[in-house]
């Protein structure tokens, strides 16, 4: 099952992590797509060599360098902007992990009505707490995900860059992973998740 991950920050690399040690990125794809370059100042919580930190080497190409090295599977890098416009193929899983709502909105206005995607997972990290979203097209209506793109009472707020922390976005990436191992398996799972790793309490 092919994979389109977007954002190769400190949640997308995490969730790459997991991706590549239960297997992906050998019998399936596994393409990663973020504009950003690597920045000291992100060594910390995210996923490329402290020997690239200062280097301004595409983010994406160096996480997936990583990952291949330490996982021994195959990353497709991609430095842009996923608009989910794209003409090749899409998916048929997509995994956003990026900075805003306003940017998964965007996304979404684009991919909601595509053929070929039949996953969509979300997932948003602000310091200590994780909320994940997954829609299975053609099965769930729309309204439920939209409404948590566009309703601050519905919306989770915090850009995932803000004081990351590598243990929460470990978290998210256990989470992702479970939710497509059970989309694989042909399993129900939740739609919704969010968990608070500060006071250690789940909401579904």
């Amino acid at each position: 099952m092919d994979i389109d991950l977007v954002g190769a920050g400190a949640l997308g690399g995490a969730i790459l992590v997991c991706l590549a040690k239960i297997g992906c990125g050998n019998a399936n794809r596994i393409r990663v797509t973020d504009p950003d370059a690597c920045e000291p100042r992100n060594l910390p919580a995210q996923w490329f060599r402290a020997a690239d930190a200062g280097s301004r080497r595409p983010k994406v190409v160096a996480v997936a360098e990583t990952i291949e090295s330490a996982c021994g599977c195959r990353v497709e890098a991609v430095r842009g902007r996923f608009t989910g416009a794209e003409q090749r193929r899409v998916g048929p899983v997509v995994i956003l992990s990026v900075d805003s709502i306003e940017e998964r909105a965007a996304i979404w206005s684009r991919l909601r009505d595509r053929r070929d995607v039949k996953l969509l997972v979300d997932a948003r990290m602000g310091a200590d707490v994780v909320e994940v979203h997954a829609l299975l097209f053609g099965q769930d209506p729309h309204e439920v995900y939209e409404r948590s793109l566009h309703d601050p009472a519905d919306s989770f707020r915090e850009p995932c860059t803000r004081r990351s922390i590598a243990s929460t976005a470990l978290g998210a990436a256990a989470l992702v992973g479970s939710l497509f191992r059970a989309f694989v398996k042909g399993l129900d799972f939740p739609r919704r998740v969010v968990f608070d790793f500060r006071n250690f309490w789940i909401e579904r």
